[in-house]
């Protein structure tokens, strides 16, 4: 049999017979649901100068016509027409369809008579189709209408049909319009994606692929359906050849370094629906004028399946299917060399990923449509591009600087400096990679960096952390870390502070102690913060001012909501502890905490302003270029 998906007018719906399964549920549209059918139909009805050739879409009808042996197990349904259809997905709409035709020709019944009415039957429900067949008689008897209250499908028909009539009775001039969309075959008319699968597809799967996970039919799917239909000018090379490069290309996709690059705002349960999506505004955009753009719209809508039904024209058009599929795969391969370019690569990815993006950006897009305002040209070579994503960066992140100096401190929007730090991790991937004679070393993962949660966190703690607001537990862990990472350079006295705390029980795993006297653990953790105090005191490199760039990175939360206010030589430790682990963290960050960016290195166990100092100039002339 024959598959594919086309646009039918819903004309065509009022000669087909159809059959719902025993899987399907009910009958369950309300009042809301057909008001806003009604409404945007009204709309189409509204809307000046439309040309023959604009009809308003329904959403799909997924259907599979039930083979001679099914229409005679079924014989017990008496079927009238030779082709009966199983509808997989979209009764409601064709129930709600057949509905309001039943309303308009019983309010038009004396200016027009209308002979064919779609007929459903139904596995479980056969009385359904009795009272649809008739469905104006019964709803304006008294005694049968009022029996329809006690069937819950029917309680629903008839509140649709009363929602209905209350709508027209205001608007009774729409009446002969309506009819008109629903009945017309060619002159602005409304039209259902009709969507046929073959019949040797289990319905069931087919129900469940749509609908498992409330996952709608997609713009992928509809459009698959298209380039690969049977017809007799495409050769059925050509459509295997497209239906392998087709899952390549949504192999490729789902890779998530690509994805994570890419980084759309819209999700999708086929990602090359993104490449059609980008196609579609591309030509969109590049339409001259905003009356070709309104045109554009009134052609293919602006509902979720624009899209669709902007390449089912392209390919019923299109003498040659490859002609487009062609544009299909040049815009992937055009995906692929950005990917692989270390500078496109990181700089879209840092341009899709940033913070506080704005809704429509679409840096992928904009690369595509972009044309010289000087020559009309769009870009001669790969330069051109880096120096136009690098000023694309610059026009968004220049507040971040005066007079070539970053002027964010701690305090300031937290958006502007995340996206500070951010910049800063991507242009060091950057640098890495193209100081490595085209071996990519390291690229910045998007995904896992935007699946992280950071915090702008003190690289030397702001203020110590205030023992009376910790749990006994938390005192224990704050202890041992100072003993950890301090013990060695207080030495002696530290050691005997902590040691008279727990000779008084006998306990294996003093840090694990639960019978600990409270008072005497928060004198000796108190006694124990002198002695550090007292060490960094000595330090005639201490940091007058903790709130400067040069004591600010991105930390990860689950880490600095813990020890936001631990010392720099504890969050030290926990950061090359969990990057053992494999936890990803920004690699300037780590670059950090191991004195990466300190000019002469003292000492590993403390944040000096020297420190501090030496990294912003790095940071600095590592960002130079977008400022």
């Amino acid at each position: 049999m024959k598959t594919g998906v086309k646009l039918e007018p819903a004309a065509n719906l009022l000669t087909k017979e159809f059959f719902i399964r025993s899987y399907q549920r009910g009958y369950r549209w309300h009042a809301d649901q057909i008001g806003d059918l009604l409404d945007d139909l009204k709309d189409f009805l509204d809307q000046p100068d439309k040309e023959e050739e604009e009809f308003y879409c329904l959403q799909p009808i997924v259907v599979k016509l039930l083979s001679a042996e099914e229409k005679q197990i079924l014989s017990r349904f008496h079927f009238t027409n030779e082709m009966v259809y199983e509808v997989i997905d979209g009764q409601q709409r064709i129930t709600s369809i057949t509905i309001l035709l039943h309303y308009l020709a019983k309010s038009l019944e004396k200016e027009i008579e209308l002979d064919h009415y779609p007929v459903i039957s139904y596995e479980v429900r056969p009385q359904s189709m009795e009272v649809l067949s008739n469905f104006s008689h019964v709803i304006h008897s008294k005694d049968k209408s009022t029996k329809m209250d006690d069937n819950i499908d029917f309680y629903h028909m008839k509140v649709v049909y009363e929602t209905i009539s209350e709508w027209f009775s205001e608007r009774q001039e729409y009446r002969l319009g309506f009819l008109k969309l629903l009945t017309s075959y060619k002159i602005n008319c409304v039209k259902v994606i009709w969507y046929e699968v073959d019949d040797s597809e289990s319905s069931i799967e087919v129900f469940r692929r749509f609908n498992i996970g409330k996952i709608p039919l997609s713009n992928a799917e509809l459009i698959k359906a298209i380039f690969l239909k049977e017809d007799k000018k495409t050769p059925d090379a050509i459509k295997y050849s497209i239906s392998k490069e087709w899952q390549q290309i949504e192999n490729q996709l789902q890779s998530v370094y690509f994805w994570g690059f890419l980084s759309p705002s819209k999700s999708y349960s086929s990602r090359i629906e993104y490449i059609f999506d980008l196609l579609y505004e591309k030509e969109k955009r590049q339409l001259k004028n905003e009356t070709d753009r309104n045109s554009f719209d009134r052609n293919y809508g602006t509902d979720k399946h624009k899209v669709f039904r902007y390449f089912f024209s392209c390919i019923t058009l299109a003498e040659d299917l490859l002609t487009v599929w062609d544009q299909v795969n040049e815009t992937f391969e055009k995906l692929m060399q950005w990917y692989s370019h270390p500078e496109h690569y990181h700089y879209i990815g840092y341009l899709q990923n940033r913070e506080k993006k704005l809704k429509n950006e679409n840096v992928p897009l904009d690369i595509l449509c972009y044309l010289n305002q000087d020559t009309g040209a769009t870009f001669q070579n790969k330069e051109e591009l880096t120096q136009y994503l690098i000023a694309s960066i610059t026009s968004k992140s220049k507040m971040f600087f005066e007079n070539a100096k970053i002027k964010l401190k701690y305090g300031g929007p937290a958006p502007n400096l995340r996206n500070l730090f951010f910049l800063f991790n991507v242009e060091t991937c950057v640098k890495m990679s193209l100081s490595s004679s085209g071996e990519e070393i390291y690229r910045l993962p998007f995904a896992l960096n935007s699946g992280s949660v950071y915090d702008i966190e003190h690289i030397d703690s702001k203020t110590e952390k205030e023992i009376s607001t910790l749990k006994p537990h938390e005192k224990i862990e704050y202890l041992r870390d100072i003993e950890t990472d301090f013990a060695y350079e207080i030495g002696r006295p530290f050691n005997d502070t902590v040691d008279r705390l727990f000779n008084s029980i006998e306990i294996e795993n003093k840090w694990e102690a639960s019978n600990i006297d409270m008072s005497q653990l928060d004198a000796v953790l108190q006694k124990a913060l002198e002695l550090t105090d007292e060490l960094f005191e000595k330090d005639p490199d201490r940091f007058e001012d903790k709130n400067v760039i040069g004591n600010l990175t991105l930390l990860n939360d689950f880490i600095n909501r813990s020890y936001g206010n631990s010392f720099f030589n504890t969050k030290r430790r926990l950061i090359i502890e969990n990057d053992k682990k494999g936890i990803y963290i920004p690699i300037t960050t780590k670059n950090i905490f191991l004195k990466y960016y300190s000019g002469t290195v003292r000492k590993h166990t403390r944040w000096s302003s020297s420190d501090a100092l030496s990294y912003t100039n790095d940071l600095e002339t590592t960002l130079a270029k977008f400022v």
